[in-house]
């Protein structure tokens, strides 16, 4: 691994500690903030290592939370973030020059952060969680492995496990209700 290798998955691993960091508060507006905080830093480990789709994702991720941190309901801010996904979909594809491979690569989580705005936006929690354990973080684990980042890697990980965890207390309060 060379020094901009190196330097790349320390703010992949900054990243994953911001978004693992994200989870300890209630409000959404520092969530969505930290949650945006550690996609910048994503963003900068994608470019790093050449993963351009990835980068670009990253970005509209923190812009998502930007935009979904207050209000989040009105339906211009959904369509405007899965524009953008759009947008840097298509861009991924002309970057790719034709590789079947990383245009495919590029795509899985692609559709994975469309639906994900969608459950974000309607804000049901359960479905949130649910498409983060079905979908949303084996997209990445996969496209995390293949551009390999370790703190892409390892924050899909901590979002299945944290998920699966956060389902299994909210079926056991509605139980004792």
């Amino acid at each position: 691994m060379d020094k901009i290798q190196i330097i790349a998955q320390v703010f992949g691993i900054l990243g994953f500690i911001v978004i693992v960091s994200s989870f300890q508060f209630k409000d959404n507006k520092r969530f969505f903030v930290f949650q945006g905080l550690g996609s910048l830093f994503f963003f900068l480990n994608f470019i790093m290592i050449g993963a351009v789709a990835g980068a670009f994702y990253n970005f509209i991720n923190f812009v998502r939370g930007l935009l979904f941190m207050k209000n989040r309901d009105k339906l211009w801010k959904l369509i405007t973030v899965n524009g953008l996904y759009t947008a840097c979909f298509v861009f991924s594809i002309f970057g790719t020059k034709g590789d079947v491979f990383q245009t495919v690569l590029s795509a899985i989580p692609y559709i994975a952060l469309m639906f994900m705005s969608v459950c974000m936006w309607k804000g049901n929690a359960k479905h949130i969680r649910i498409s983060q354990i079905v979908y949303m973080s084996p997209s990445w684990i996969i496209y995390n492995i293949f551009n390999f980042t370790l703190g892409g890697i390892m924050c899909e990980t901590f979002n299945i496990i944290s998920s699966i965890i956060s389902l299994v207390g909210i079926k056991k309060n509605n139980c004792k209700e």
